[in-house]
C-alpha cells in the first residue's frame, strides 16, 4: 500500500509538470573577446522531451553540452507544486573578431516545440590567432579532418591516418579512437588488424579512464584515443587495412516497465541497470602507396623524410692503438628505426669495429639516430677521414636529397711496434672492453700430469643405486597403470567419490544455512540424496525415481528403516517447495538427518 500511494504521488507530480507551460531560456554574453573562452546557458522547465542545439557559426569552437536535471515536489498550504529543469552549457570559443549571431535552439516536448530566442555577440580583438589556437586547444580536442563517428551509431571507434597517400617507407601516423553517446563501464577485448604491407610500431598511449567530451556535427559525444601508432608501408600499391574489432561493456536499463507509470522518471526509480557486451568494427581504410623513383643514388639507403645529418670525432690527434670515436648523427622527421648505416671508407692503418646505433624518438616519427663508430690507429701518420655522403628521399620535396658531413684529419703519434697495452677487445652485446692486451699466450714450461681416481662406473654403489632407480622406475608404471584401469571404470569411480561429494553439498547446503538463504538449503540436501543415490546404485540422473532406488536398496540387504527415512527426507525436501519453511521441519534438522542417513547407506552399500 505504501508504495501504490509512493507511486500514486509521483505520478501526480509529473502531470503537474506536464500542465505548466514549457518555456526555453537562453543566456549568452554580450560581447567577448577572441581567442577566449565564455559560456552559453540554455534553461528549460521541464525534464521530459528532446533538445535540438542551434546550428552555430563554423568559425565557433564549441564543446558540450554539460547537461544537469533537478526535479522538485514541493507541498505549499497544502497544494502541490512539482518543479522541474534541465540545464545545457556549452562552451565557446571564438577566434576571429567580428559580430556573429547564435541562432535559436529547440525542445521539443509531447505535444509543443518551443524555441528560443537569437541572441548577438561581438567579438573584440585580444589576442592572436596563435595564442586563441593555444588556449582551444588546451580546453579539449578539436575535430579534425576525417574526425567523425559513424552516422547513426551509438558507440563506434575509427582508424584515424595523418595521410592516405605517401610514399614507400614514408611513415604514416594512425589512432584508434572511441565515440559514444551512451553510458559504457569498459573495454573487454581489442583486435588489431594486422596490417599487411606495413610495418607497425605501437606509440606509448596512456591508459583510456575517462572520455572527453566532443560535438561533431551538432551531435555530443563521448571520446577518447585507444592507441596511437606509426605505419611504415613497405610495398607499392593499394594496400587495404583491414577492421579493427573491439568488444565494449554498454550499461543498459533492464526491468519491466509498467505501461500505466510509463513516464521516464518512473522508468530511471523503479528499472535497474545492466552491463551488456557490444561488437564494434571499424571500416576498412586503403592506403595509397606510391614508389620511389628510380634511379636511385648508391648512397641510398632506405632513409625517406627530412633530415639533416652532422658528425663529430672524440678528438683528431691520438696516440698509437689509442682508441678515437667518431660520431654521426641523423635527425628529424622520416623512418628512423628503417634508415640503413652510412658507408665511410676508413683509411688503411685504421681499424673500425661495427657502430653502436641508438634511436632516441620523442614518441613520433621524429628523432635522432645515432651511429657511433670506435676506431683504433694501427700505424702512425696523418690519416683522412673522408666527408661523408647519405642521399635520403624527402616526400614533401619528392625527390631524393643528399646529406652531407664533414671528414676528419687524425693525426697519431707513438712508436710501433710497442705493446698494444690498450688494445679493446670487443665482445658482442656489450661494450668495448679494455683487457690491457689482445692476444693472451698458451702457458709456457713444463707440466706435471697426474693420473685421477678410477672412474664412478666401476665403484659398486654407482650399480647398487641403478638397481634402485630401475625398480623404482618399474614399481611407478605399475601403480600408474592400475590408476588408469580404476579410472576408466567411470561408474566405479563415481561410486567411490558418492559420500565425498554427498558430504561436499551437505557441507554447502550447512553454509547457506549460516548465510540466511533458508530456502535454498532443502534444495541442496535433495540434489545431495539423489546425486549419492545415482553414483552408489549406478542409476543414471535423468532415469532415477524413488522407486528404481528403494528395488536397488532392497536388493543390496538395505534396511527397512533406511527406505522409511529416505524416503521422508524426499518427501520433506519437496514439500519445501511448495509450503513456508516454517510449516516444514527445520533446515538445520534435514541436514543433519540426510549426514546419519549418508553415513548407514555408505555401510550397506561399499
Amino acid at each position: 500500500m505504501k508504495r501504490i500511494t509512493t507511486a500514486l504521488v509521483f505520478l501526480l507530480a509529473c502531470l503537474a509538470a506536464t500542465a505548466q507551460e514549457v518555456t526555453l531560456t537562453v543566456e549568452a554574453p554580450e560581447s567577448a573577446v577572441a581567442g577566449e573562452r565564455f559560456r552559453i546557458i540554455y534553461t528549460i522547465n521541464s525534464t521530459d522531451g528532446q533538445f535540438t542545439p542551434p546550428k552555430f557559426d563554423p568559425s565557433f569552437s564549441v564543446q558540450g553540452p554539460q547537461q544537469s536535471t533537478s526535479r522538485n515536489v514541493q507541498w505549499i498550504n497544502g497544494d502541490m507544486k512539482a518543479v522541474s529543469s534541465t540545464t545545457l552549457i556549452y562552451y565557446v570559443t571564438v577566434g576571429a573578431p567580428g559580430t556573429y549571431t547564435i541562432p535559436a535552439a529547440q525542445f521539443e516536448a509531447k505535444k509543443v516545440t518551443v524555441s528560443s530566442q537569437e541572441r548577438q555577440i561581438v567579438i573584440s580583438a585580444g589576442g592572436s590567432p596563435q595564442q586563441a589556437a593555444g588556449q582551444q586547444q588546451g580546453q579539449g580536442q578539436v575535430k579534425a579532418a576525417g574526425d567523425a563517428p559513424a552516422s547513426g551509431s551509438e558507440v563506434s571507434m575509427k582508424i584515424l591516418l595523418g595521410d592516405r597517400e605517401v610514399y614507400a617507407g614514408e611513415p604514416v601516423t594512425g589512432m584508434l579512437k572511441l565515440y559514444t553517446r551512451i553510458n559504457l563501464s569498459g573495454i573487454q577485448e581489442l583486435k588489431f588488424p594486422d596490417f599487411k604491407g606495413f610495418l607497425k610500431e605501437d606509440i606509448e598511449t596512456p591508459p583510456l579512464r575517462s572520455l572527453e567530451t566532443e560535438v561533431i556535427d551538432g551531435i555530443q559525444y563521448g571520446t577518447g584515443v585507444i592507441q596511437r601508432f606509426v605505419l611504415y608501408p613497405q610495398v607499392s600499391g593499394e594496400i587495404r587495412i583491414e577492421p579493427a574489432e573491439m568488444t565494449v561493456l554498454v550499461q543498459e536499463r533492464t526491468g519491466a516497465r509498467d505501461p500505466f507509470f510509463d513516464d521516464p522518471f518512473f522508468d530511471s526509480f523503479f528499472s535497474s541497470v545492466s552491463t551488456v557486451p557490444r561488437k564494434i568494427t571499424t571500416q576498412p581504410l586503403t592506403v595509397r602507396v606510391k614508389s620511389l623513383p628510380e634511379p636511385r643514388p648508391a648512397d641510398f639507403h632506405g632513409a625517406v623524410g627530412s633530415f639533416t645529418m652532422e658528425s663529430s670525432i672524440s678528438g683528431t690527434d691520438a696516440k698509437l692503438n689509442d682508441a678515437v670515436t667518431m660520431t654521426v648523427t641523423l635527425k628529424g622527421s622520416g623512418n628512423l628505426n628503417l634508415s640503413g648505416e652510412p658507408v665511410i671508407s676508413f683509411p688503411q692503418g685504421i681499424e673500425k669495429y661495427d657502430p653502436k646505433v641508438t634511436v632516441k624518438s620523442s614518441g613520433t616519427s621524429s628523432g635522432t639516430k645515432v651511429f657511433e663508430y670506435l676506431l683504433i690507429p694501427r700505424n702512425t701518420g696523418t690519416f683522412e677521414i673522408p666527408p661523408i655522403s647519405y642521399s635520403v628521399f624527402d616526400p614533401k620535396e619528392e625527390k631524393y636529397v643528399t646529406l652531407r658531413a664533414g671528414g676528419f684529419t687524425v693525426n697519431v703519434t707513438g712508436t710501433p711496434g710497442q705493446e698494444e697495452s690498450a688494445a679493446p677487445v670487443y665482445i658482442p652485446g656489450e661494450d668495448v672492453k679494455y683487457l690491457g692486451q689482445d692476444i693472451r699466450f698458451i702457458r709456457n714450461g713444463k707440466t706435471k700430469l697426474a693420473a685421477i681416481s678410477s672412474p664412478l662406473v666401476s665403484t659398486l654403489y654407482y650399480w647398487l643405486w641403478f638397481a634402485l632407480a630401475l625398480f623404482v622406475a618399474v614399481l611407478v608404471l605399475v601403480v600408474r597403470k592400475q590408476q588408469i584401469r580404476r579410472n576408466a571404470d567411470t561408474a566405479g569411480v563415481r561410486n567411490r567419490r558418492a559420500a565425498k561429494n554427498a558430504r561436499k553439498r551437505l557441507a554447502r547446503a550447512t553454509a547457506l544455512l549460516k548465510s540466511g538463504k533458508k530456502e535454498e538449503v532443502n534444495a541442496e540436501v535433495a540434489r545431495a540424496l539423489w546425486g549419492y543415490l545415482g553414483d552408489k546404485l549406478r542409476i543414471a540422473q535423468s532415469d532415477i525415481t524413488r522407486d528404481k532406488c528403494y528395488i536397488a536398496l532392497r536388493d543390496r540387504k538395505a534396511d527397512e528403516e533406511m527406505i522409511t527415512e529416505l524416503d521422508r527426507i524426499l518427501t520433506a525436501t519437496e514439500y519445501s517447495q511448495y509450503a513456508p519453511v516454517s510449516e516444514g521441519e527445520s533446515p538445520a534438522a534435514l541436514c543433519e538427518r540426510a549426514a546419519t542417513l549418508i553415513g548407514k547407506l555408505d555401510d550397506v552399500l561399499d
